[in-house]
């Protein structure tokens, strides 16, 4: 029996081969790009599944008086907690302080370095391949490398108990490997060593303070903690011991599995984006398949009626029609296979590999989401099987066998729906992309307060071997620009816009009882004037003026608002409770955009340096006449090059830097067109697939209107004008919820774009003109048929 209904399934399939055709290029597609979207969001969540007992980990974040929050806390806090709290079993920081050196023999590289407390291990329990846990970061001059690191290395060898020599004078120890971390997950490590290193260091010591907060915290807790409790315990502590308490509002004590949503927000974003999409594909899919099944289920009365007749059974005709679904279904699924494998992942990765880590498959870890697909073949099968099956075998014998379908009429209304509703889908998507992009274009385009058009920017952060020879080269390099007819200014600073460190101090104004937490940046004379800045009041760095011990700084708009002064005559910079008299304010600048448009101007500060000390900029700005881009470019990069040190000299437009600020948004909008495209053509593959059978079953009514002398443009209009009215209904339905969703989305912008009439109308033109053209394609077909052939079809 099943052979029977296996040869009648491939037999049905070729007889319907463009239907066929239709629902496997829909169900490739389809499928292919809901694995795509539903792994991605697989990999994110079990990222950090090798954390053993991740719900009893927690961190702090640090809520300021202001308004403001960060997930940093005072050094000494830590050692507070542990002391007099019971539900702490172990706690560690976890920070940065420079990438530091590292040589292997011949081989020198910088990797990213992370420090932390002994405790590390007895918080987060990583594998080590090599190692052993409770003793890896017990002494000062340890080592933990990742299994990538140590690969690159040492290969496949265990390098425990091995030297490397760091910062040219440190001899460290190896004392563990970890193994492979997920590249989604949390931890971005590649070395990691103990804080005691850091004691001996002079900035780190005068840091470890009651009052500067750098340093993440995460602990581990009893399972039974009470964690309101003990965040009041925490406020407590930060209460008694912090040197200036009013300015922290609350210390939040946060699960460690939200660290990702909460260090960067955008990625809730993508994965609720991610997930609603993929139901909406696969929502889509389902819904032309039935469409589809459905509309073929009309010819086919007669041949379930005399089934019928001969004692076939319901079940018998079911399981037929989900036959042929499956075949269709298991040849989609190896298909989208292909298409995941070959062409949708790596692009996945393209697009987010930079931010969240490249996603690797692999058949021995991620063997479920095989499961998962097959999964999904069987439950999509037994829906487009079944449901469109159930309608037809309940008709009466007697009605089958004549083809009579008045009883099935419902049916109608019940695809005008499901036609109405995937239009509304893929006219949503289209709006999602119209008013994304257009807040992208904005965002680019928007006057930022500074010029960034023909602006080189160089990286010389580039640990140098010989500082004092790297200094008398780039001080030569500074002359040769400054007498190059095609730059205009040059300028160097510790930030760029688009780069601006987290650096916050607060400053007290006595005069006006207030306190201000300015982001804190370095430039030297110059800068403004590279990127014309515009000064509102006072004057720009001077190198005659300013290069002596009492350090200058400028202000921009927002932080004289913030102060509440109305000049700055007279005025400094000055801690709470510090018997420092400042640093005198000679400038407020503009307010310009230094970060994203996602985020609002915050008061800044300016502290002058000297280009001289080269060590302690990070970047070279230079303003080029137009045109002569190439030239200066190539005239700094053969200066940097004849310069030793440890780094190579990287440089690009300014434009480059602000636009590379959008990299994720860029990315979201590529997303979403792809998905807006894939909606729109699943959606018109259905509608070809309809108006086809359409055509066919109205074959003869086409024959005897042409030869009444119907023209091919009414009988167009004839088979194509139902269908473009409830695309026209889909529009109506889709529009709100657009709006309601993408206002919701802006109104998380510091800046954004007001949703335009246009926009909807432009996504629903698209919508139209698509499906108009498809639906075009078949209708012209149909109606330029010989009459004289459509009339003897039977």
């Amino acid at each position: 029996m099943l052979r029977n209904h296996l040869k009648l399934s491939l037999r049905n399939l070729w007889k319907n081969r463009m239907l066929s055709s239709l629902n496997l290029l829909g169900l490739s597609i389809g499928i292919g790009g809901v694995l795509t979207l539903m792994f991605s969001v697989y990999a994110y969540y079990i990222a950090d599944d090798m954390i053993p007992d991740q719900d009893q980990i927690f961190y702090l974040k640090t809520h300021l008086a202001d308004g403001n929050d960060y997930n940093e806390a005072v050094y000494p806090l830590l050692d507070k907690i542990k002391s007099t709290s019971p539900e702490v079993i172990a706690g560690t920081h976890l920070h940065g302080w420079g990438n530091i050196w590292l040589e292997v023999g011949d081989n020198e590289f910088q990797k990213t370095t992370t420090y932390a407390d002994p405790e590390f291990f007895d918080v987060f329990a990583l594998p080590l391949k090599y190692g052993n846990q409770s003793t890896a970061l017990n002494e000062k001059y340890s080592v933990v490398l990742t299994y990538k690191v140590s690969k690159q290395l040492f290969g496949e060898e265990n390098p425990v108990g091995k030297s490397l020599i760091a910062a040219d004078t440190l001899n460290l120890t190896i004392t563990g490997v970890l193994e492979p971390i997920s590249p989604y997950s949390s931890f971005r490590l590649d070395v990691l060593m103990p804080n005691t290193i850091l004691k001996d260091n002079v900035g780190f010591k005068n840091q470890d303070n009651w009052d500067d907060s750098f340093s993440p915290v995460f602990m581990k807790l009893r399972p039974d903690a009470d964690i309101l409790e003990f965040e009041k315990r925490v406020g407590q502590l930060v209460r008694e011991n912090y040197e200036d308490p009013s300015v922290i509002s609350r210390m939040e004590v946060i699960p460690h599995a939200e660290v990702r949503i909460d260090s960067i927000p955008v990625v809730e974003i993508i994965i609720a984006g991610n997930i609603a999409t993929s139901f909406f594909v696969l929502l889509l899919v389902l819904v032309n398949l039935l469409n589809l099944n459905t509309s073929t289920m009309y010819r086919r009365t007669k041949d379930i009626a005399v089934r019928k007749i001969l004692g076939g059974s319901g079940k018998g005709v079911i399981t037929q029609f989900c036959l042929e679904n499956g075949i269709l279904v298991i040849l989609s699924i190896l298909i989208s296979g292909g298409l995941f494998f070959g062409f949708l992942l790596p692009k996945m990765n393209d697009i987010f590999g930079a931010d969240f880590g490249e996603i690797n498959f692999s058949l021995a870890n991620d063997y479920l989401v095989i499961l998962d697909a097959v999964l999904l073949g069987v439950v999509v099968t037994l829906i487009v099987g079944i449901l469109p099956t159930l309608r037809f075998i309940s008709l009466p014998v007697s009605q089958g066998v004549k083809g009579k379908l008045d009883s099935a009429k419902g049916s109608f209304i019940l695809r005008n729906t499901f036609i109405i509703f995937q239009f509304a889908i893929a006219i949503l998507f289209i709006c999602v992309a119209v008013i994304l992009n257009s807040q992208i274009s904005f965002m680019k385009k928007a006057d930022l307060g500074f010029e960034r058009e023909h602006v080189i920017v160089g990286n010389i952060d580039l640990d140098f071997k010989d500082i004092d020879a790297a200094k008398s080269s780039f001080k030569a390099l500074l002359n040769a620009l400054e007498a190059n007819p095609y730059v205009t200014n040059v300028a160097t600073s510790q930030a760029i816009p688009s780069d601006y460190y987290f650096n916050y101090t607060r400053f007290y104004d006595a005069n006006t009882d207030t306190d201000v937490r300015l982001r804190r940046s370095f430039a030297g004379a110059g800068y403004l004037s590279t990127l014309k800045i515009p000064l509102v009041t006072g004057r720009d760095f001077n190198r005659e003026m300013d290069n002596g011990d009492e350090k200058p700084v400028i202000i921009n708009r927002s932080a004289m608002a913030a102060f509440g002064w109305t000049t700055i005559e007279g005025k400094r910079l000055k801690y709470k409770n510090d018997d420092f008299i400042g640093n005198p304010v000679v400038g407020v600048m503009e307010d310009f955009h230094y970060q994203d448009l996602q985020n609002a101007v915050e008061p800044l500060v300016h502290y002058y340096r000297n280009e001289d000390e080269l060590e302690k900029h990070r970047y070279l700005s230079v303003k080029v006449v137009d045109g002569k881009e190439k030239e200066v470019r190539d005239m700094i990069a053969l200066a940097f090059s004849k310069i030793d040190s440890r780094k190579n000299y990287v440089q690009s437009n300014l434009g480059e830097k602000v636009s590379g600020q959008y990299r994720l948004m860029d990315g979201m909008l590529k997303t979403v067109n792809v998905v807006a495209l894939l909606t729109i053509f699943i959606s018109c593959l259905g509608m070809f697939g309809l108006i086809s059978f359409m055509a066919k079953r109205r074959i003869k009514e086409i024959g005897i209107r042409k030869v009444l002398g119907a023209s091919v443009l009414k009988i167009v209009v004839l088979l194509s004008k139902d269908y473009m009215i409830l695309v026209g209904i889909a529009t109506i339905v889709a529009f709100p919820v657009a709006w309601y969703m993408m206002n919701a989305w802006l109104g998380g912008f510091a800046y954004s774009i007001s949703i335009q009439w246009w926009m909807f109308a432009l996504s629903g033109c698209i919508a139209l003109c698509i499906t108009a053209f498809t639906l075009g394609m078949q209708a012209i077909k149909a109606a330029r048929a010989n009459p004289v052939k459509s009339l003897r079809t039977e």
